[in-house]
């Protein structure tokens, strides 16, 4: 009897058009990067329309991202939502808990710094769902 092992191999037949979409939005992202530096003037009308260049291509990796994940297999699917799940819940407590050392007189917490902590326990996460399923 075989059994069928969940890797990264079984979702490579629908991978490479996830690889295009998320290239096409990261230099959607860079020629938004440009265009605001390029035209940015502090006192334009336009300049908050030209902080908000960057974000639209950002905007279309996110939905890129869900629908990598929606098309994957069930198992994959919930190994990414555990450790979306896991991300969420210890990124908030991260944060609010730093409250308590700002106010004992720790640096200011950037919001920036939140965006990378969700990213390294998406990959905690990520690594320990998918050790559970394997």
């Amino acid at each position: 009897m075989t059994r069928m092992l969940y890797t990264i191999e079984n979702m490579k037949p629908h991978v490479k058009k996830y690889h295009l979409r998320m290239i096409l939005g990261f230099i959607g992202y860079a020629l938004g990067l440009f265009a605001l530096n390029y035209f940015y003037e502090p006192h334009s009308p336009f300049r908050y329309w030209l902080i908000l260049l960057p974000v639209l291509p950002l905007i279309y990796v996110s939905y890129a991202i869900i629908r990598f994940i929606s098309d994957t297999d069930e198992l994959w699917r919930k190994i990414f939502t555990e450790a979306l799940a896991f991300s969420a819940i210890a990124t908030g407590f991260t944060c609010f808990s730093y409250l308590f050392f700002r106010d004992s007189g720790a640096p200011e917490f950037h919001a920036q710094w939140a965006f990378y902590t969700m990213w390294a326990y998406y990959f905690i996460g990520l690594f320990f769902s998918w050790r559970r399923y394997k």
